[in-house]
């Protein structure tokens, strides 16, 4: 047994809490930059030289919120801070026409904007600069990045309308890295899936909206939402700079959407059954027919404004349900054998009754003997001397939740709420809660064909975050974010009590005439897993503050992170002892023979 109570809080951090807490008051300030955009502009006249002192307006096209500053001896200037999204920025100068033209500021980005003023206004009025999807060029950083756009990833074909299986559309990205399966989380369940920059999947870093969203415990992600709530995120792949850390392979910084002054909103069904799917090839091939699954994936989104220019809403839930029961053939040992066996396995067995229904394949003493037994062994072997027409082993058939084709079986939902208040032009703050709640049925985490070992897996994860940002000055800006996780998640144990596995080899089961055998015991095909006697929750806490200071060319971001992690874990690794009827693999001879004199190595 593995218990793990990790707190990383000390009576120091206390107190810089309270001292940034503090601070946070009094400059009146919050939100920290990785998850924002700025714009880094010039202003010229048509001579080419440079136009100091211009008036430029950033206007953001969704929620009417304005950023003004002036350009300066440089005809420089820069606004940081913002939010992903369309933006309208209007220059004007003395003895200038205005000139506006639009920009889309994408998650972290940093857009370069030359401006140049005219004596006579600009034909067409507004010209659209819009930035495309995919990779962007960097002028202010060796940052290499991909963007994955809102139009991207609610438009392009996913099966399970999973928006981090579209960091597969990013450059030096790789499938994810071979491993064991984790309960709830999918193939490995290590990162968001994909390998990035050549580092194993567990080296990237999630960040939603800014602050890390990461499942310590598996090194995967941590919160997810649905497809439709996600506005963009960025795949940062290389030459990540100071502010986003705690990555040796990359960064998938995901923001999510919020409401503008329009109100939109969309409705959604996806459904896939199984009568439109094929059996498969070993059900076929053993006269099983095909098992029965739904899938039914739906929900909505919807947002705008509650005060135009001032207030927005924004709220998105989807629900998956799956319903997916198929067969599964193991193989057992036949009541003939057990009771042809010495008073040890007979006790042992008959501890445990069978719900798998016989499908009428026996494999008898003789039929094993002479596929499994060496002729050398067989001689002085318990197993081998028994009747050769003694019933042995029988294939069986019983039904728990599995993966047919539509997904695990489960009852899952999950939400983003969030809502964006424009105090004033200085002062913006945001609030966002997600929520995602996964059940899956009894049998779904572990499953045998006795009775009393089928587990359930259920998490419950919610994720908190309130940020600010205030502009003191048009070269000074402080962000503030404040944000809270916790995760939890539960497979107990069935109606078996606790109790030492029973495998033919040391490494766990073996096949008889292509089919898996299987012993009672929680998990029975592999001494060396446990998907259940898991339990426990994470909380972790952060606060992130950051200054942004510019000067001419040149830009000063300075700030810091305190992170909170309270990790109390219960994992039943070594929890259960093994058993085995051989003390190397495929030695049939030696576990069969062990089988019917009631020993074990």
């Amino acid at each position: 047994m593995i218990k793990t109570n990790l707190r990383q809080f000390t009576a120091g951090a206390c107190r810089s809490i309270m001292a940034l807490l503090a601070v946070t008051m009094m400059v009146g300030s919050a939100l920290a930059q990785t998850e924002t955009g700025q714009i880094s502009g010039k202003v010229v006249d048509p001579a080419g030289a440079v136009v100091a002192g211009a008036t430029v307006t950033v206007k953001s096209v969704q929620t009417g919120r304005e950023v003004t500053t002036t350009s300066d001896n440089q005809g420089l200037y820069t606004v940081t801070s913002l939010q992903s999204g369309l933006y309208d920025v209007t220059t004007q100068g003395s003895n200038f026409k205005s000139n506006t033209q639009r920009v889309q500021v994408t998650v972290g980005s940093r857009v370069s904007l030359e401006t140049q003023l005219s004596l006579t206004e600009v034909s067409g009025g507004t010209i659209n600069l819009v930035a495309s999807e995919g990779v962007e060029v960097n002028t202010q950083s060796q940052e290499l990045s991909n963007v994955v756009s809102g139009t991207q990833i609610r438009q392009l074909p996913t099966l399970t309308r999973n928006p981090y299986d579209l960091v597969g559309l990013s450059s030096n990205v790789g499938s994810d890295d071979p491993g064991p399966a984790v309960p709830g989380l999918g193939a490995t369940g290590r990162g968001a899936g994909f390998t990035i920059n050549g580092q194993r999947a567990a080296s990237t870093n999630v960040l939603l909206d800014g602050v890390d969203n990461t499942n310590l415990y598996y090194a995967a992600v941590g919160q997810n939402i649905p497809l439709d709530a996600v506005g963009e995120f960025r795949v940062i792949t290389s030459n990540f700079s100071a502010e986003y850390g705690r990555a040796s392979g990359g960064v998938i910084n995901v923001t999510t959407r919020g409401g503008s002054n329009s109100f939109h909103g969309s409705a959604f069904e996806f459904n896939r059954i199984s009568r439109l799917a094929s059996n498969g090839y070993n059900n076929n091939a053993n006269g099983v027919e095909r098992g029965v699954f739904t899938r039914n994936q739906f929900g909505y989104t919807i947002g705008g404004p509650v005060v135009k220019n001032k207030l927005f809403f924004f709220n998105s839930i989807e629900w998956t349900k799956v319903r997916s029961t198929g067969p599964v053939l193991s193989v057992v040992p036949t009541p003939q054998l057990i009771a042809a066996s010495a008073l040890t396995t007979r006790n042992y067995f008959g501890l445990f009754n069978m719900t798998a229904t016989p499908t009428g394949t026996v494999y008898t003493a003789g039929q094993v003997k002479d596929l499994l037994i060496p002729t050398e062994q067989q001689a002085g072997n318990a197993f081998a001397a028994l009747p050769a027409n003694l019933p042995a082993f029988q294939l069986v058939q019983f039904q728990p939740p599995v993966n047919l084709g539509g997904g695990a079986p489960q009852d899952t939902y999950s939400m983003a709420s969030r809502v964006d208040y424009n105090l004033s032009n200085k002062t913006s703050i945001y609030g966002r809660w997600a929520r995602e709640s996964l059940k899956n049925p009894i049998g779904s985490s572990g499953f045998s064909p006795y009775a009393g070992f089928d587990t359930p897996f259920t998490q419950l994860r919610n994720n908190f975050i309130v940020s600010m940002s205030h502009t003191f000055s048009p070269s000074f800006v402080s962000d503030t974010k404040l944000a809270y996780n916790r995760l939890v998640e539960d497979s107990p144990y069935g109606d078996q009590p606790m109790a030492p596995g029973l495998f033919m080899f040391t490494g766990g089961t073996g096949p008889i005439g292509r089919h898996r055998s299987a012993f009672s015991g929680y998990w029975p095909y592999n001494a060396a897993s446990s998907p259940v006697g898991v339990a426990g929750a994470q909380n972790t806490g952060q606060i992130y503050k950051d200054f942004s200071l510019s000067r001419g060319r040149h830009q000063i971001k300075f700030g810091g992170v305190i992170y909170y992690i309270q990790d109390n874990r219960f994992f039943g690794a070594y929890q259960n002892a093994v058993e085995s009827l051989a003390s190397t693999q495929n030695n049939y001879a030696q576990s069969l023979d062990n089988f019917v004199n009631g020993s074990a190595q």
